[in-house]
């Protein structure tokens, strides 16, 4: 019968020691790995994207859908991150950084989306790094809607819908927690409203309506590039974008004289939401103008009254959501040369960036709510019709689309 020999103490030992320090290898390898993303999650799209270039390991990295939520994460706190895209008459991108310090100083062109000959195009709305783009192409006429990544310049064909592409129809594009899928919704005056939820791929029209139901509202500035050139309309029956916060689009109805309509993306239901006291909503593009908008992710109104050519313009701004007595109004501009006022962005130290129209001469410019502030562009030779507000992002429009 062959002897069991006794465990050596001493070779267990070493196999324990190189068991420790295998663990300890690995968890090195995994401090160093968080390191390098923390790192690398702080820096602008435009090198990461060169970045990917350094070896597969960094590729992978920075490709992960787990890196990109924990860049835009910091990109959408980081004032440095949030860009403008301006558009101008010969039917070219340009993007500007939104810091203080370096507003409208590095201005970059960028590449359209598509190729080929274009008949018409329009920006529908911008929101996480995405812009939704209409465009029609020459000479079939077909229309086109494209998802954009801004940053990363990727894009995508979405499903065409099954109504009609008038130009009196809005659009907004927003994030559902919920099903983590991006919603965008599609308003028309004159049909029912729609959805599409990026991953399942068609369009649904919504079997309820909103309240008041009549959608000759909101910031009524039409942008659309037709027959070689831009037009900026300005018509009561068209609107801006939707405004999205807090998990629901937003928007002023013509029937409503209290409140403001909003949808909820993950319900896919309307509710109300009540308007300031000390804002008449008057319905009249010869007198009076209104929209939303989002500032520093809280809900915001805004007016324009005209009255013998003077324009008063007003912003207040919802500080707890749903909570009618926490609007506040922010500051009134009582002008005689800028009109159609839209405010676009609002910085850490609070002050607002507007768009406005200018007497006597064409296109838009920009400028801050401080009184002593210039306008932008100053030139009149440079013709910049409209801008969005967005945050760079890795955000994928292939990724978040399963057609």
């Amino acid at each position: 019968m062959k002897e069991s020999i006794p465990p050596n103490p001493q070779s267990n030992l070493r196999k324990g020691k190189r068991v420790v320090k295998h663990l300890e290898k690995i968890k090195q390898m995994d401090l160093q790995e968080e390191i390098i993303m923390d790192i690398l999650s702080r820096l602008p799209v435009r090198s990461l994207l060169r970045f990917k270039c350094v070896s597969k390991f960094w590729m992978t990295l920075i490709s992960q859908p787990y890196f990109t939520t924990k860049h835009f994460n910091h990109a959408k706190n980081n004032q440095s991150f949030q860009k403008m895209l301006l558009l101008n008459k010969e039917y070219s991108f340009h993007c500007s950084s939104l810091s203080s310090d370096q507003l409208f100083e590095d201005i970059q062109r960028l590449d359209r989306p598509c190729s080929g000959e274009l008949w018409g195009w329009k920006i529908h709305c911008c929101y996480d790094g995405l812009a939704i783009i209409g465009v029609r192409n020459y000479p079939d006429n077909d229309f086109i809607l494209l998802l954009w990544n801004l940053s990363t310049r990727e894009s995508v064909v979405l499903p065409n819908p099954k109504f009609s592409q008038e130009v009196t129809c809005t659009w907004g594009l927003g994030y559902d927690s919920t099903s983590d899928d991006y919603k965008i919704l599609k308003i028309n005056g004159k049909e029912r409203n729609e959805v599409l939820a990026l991953k399942s791929g068609f369009w649904r029209k919504l079997d309820n309506h909103p309240p008041g139901d009549n959608c000759a509202l909101s910031d009524m500035d039409y942008l659309a590039f037709r027959h070689g050139a831009l037009d900026c309309l300005d018509t009561s029956s068209n609107m801006g974008c939707l405004a999205f916060v807090h998990g629901a689009f937003h928007w002023i109805d013509s029937l409503l004289n209290h409140s403001m309509v909003m949808f909820s993306i993950s319900n896919e239901v309307y509710g109300e939401i009540p308007l300031p006291e000390g804002l008449d909503l008057v319905f009249d593009i010869m007198h009076s103008k209104q929209g939303v908008s989002v500032l520093g992710g809280m809900l915001c109104v805004y007016s324009t009254r005209i009255h013998h050519r003077e324009y008063t313009f007003k912003l207040w701004v919802m500080n707890e959501y749903g909570v009618k007595e926490s609007w506040n109004q922010l500051f009134t501009i009582e002008s005689t040369d800028l009109y159609s006022i839209t405010p676009k962005y609002m910085f850490s130290d609070g002050e607002v960036l507007l768009r406005c129209s200018q007497l006597r001469r064409s296109g838009s410019v920009f400028k801050t709510s401080n009184e002593s502030s210039g306008v932008w562009p100053q030139s009149d030779s440079e013709c910049i019709q409209d801008g969005f507000v967005y945050t760079e992002s890795l955000i994928s429009p292939k990724l978040l689309t399963w057609y």
